[in-house]
């Protein structure tokens, strides 16, 4: 009697799970996010603190947010640095990608295998391989480290992530397309830019969003590298005692306006497919009455 209890627990447990396995982990990712959402309406403590213990909604925070000088400062050196960094590092992933999907087998596995490798290095190994190539060569030649340092540190272990998002689409595009472009007269850099460019989109939109979300989050590699540059990584990181305010409000921020974007883009979809639909149903019936 007792094992079949056991038996019929277990498959009741096994079922739940089974069911609502897939909602239980998107509480889990989700919840803590909702959860800052609501702690960024809470007053502040008298340190500039963010209070748990939430009493009367305010927008305090996100009025002190734009007086935050620390963060501002913070917040423009991140978007410099990735209006440089993105475009440097996706350009070397597109030349890179084409360069491996025209290579030989040998030489794709070879830049595929040194892709991987520097994306599994830990960031701890990578930062202070960096710092010390800095140290031996920028430093020595009388510069301190700081903006180009950084630079250079996000390019490095950014492109790796962009190559990784852009060849998956690069390896399906068919070379077929390319030679008819060049059989119509087109230049190679125009077929590239074209042909290529334009097929590789969608992969390029989405490791330009893996190399900014990098960039911007970074900690270890920037804070070896960076001398007094501080970004918004750094200084989040610097924070020893509490949470800043300022912080939860800006983390509510980019969750609101993240939700933001992936629903109108959700809807724009929708909207589209309705379209075209109704289109493909209107053709279908004009084609059946002829």
């Amino acid at each position: 009697m007792h094992n079949l209890r056991s038996r019929l627990s277990s498959k009741t447990i096994l079922s739940f799970l089974k069911r609502w396995y897939v909602y239980i982990v998107l509480l889990m990712i989700y919840v803590p996010l909702v959860f800052i959402v609501i702690l960024s309406f809470s007053a502040p403590t008298a340190r500039g603190n963010i209070n748990p213990n939430f009493t009367t909604p305010t927008v305090i925070n996100y009025l002190n947010l734009w007086e935050n000088n620390e963060f501002l400062n913070a917040l423009f050196n991140s978007l410099l640095l990735s209006v440089v960094v993105v475009p440097i590092s996706l350009l070397l992933a597109i030349v890179t990608c084409f360069g491996m999907w025209q290579s030989k087998s040998y030489q794709k596995k070879m830049v595929d295998f040194s892709t991987k490798l520097t994306v599994v290095n830990p960031e701890a190994i990578t930062g202070i391989s960096l710092a010390l190539l800095f140290s031996s060569t920028w430093v020595a030649l009388g510069f301190n480290l700081g903006f180009f340092t950084v630079v250079l540190a996000h390019i490095s272990f950014c492109t790796p992530y962009a190559i990784l998002a852009i060849y998956p689409r690069m390896a399906k595009m068919n070379r077929n397309q390319l030679l008819a472009s060049y059989d119509l007269g087109r230049s190679k850099m125009s077929t590239f830019f074209k042909i290529t460019v334009p097929y590789l989109m969608p992969a390029i939109l989405s490791g330009m969003a893996i190399v900014l979300a990098m960039s911007l989050d970074d900690y270890v590699i920037t804070n070896l590298v960076n001398g007094s540059f501080q970004t918004l990584g750094t200084l989040i990181y610097s924070t020893r005692k509490g949470i800043k305010a300022w912080i939860i409000t800006f983390g509510a921020l980019v969750v609101i306006v993240t939700v933001l974007t992936i629903l109108v883009i959700g809807i724009y979809k929708y909207t589209r497919m309705k379209k075209v639909n109704k289109k493909n149903s209107q053709f279908s019936r004009t084609k059946e009455e002829l």
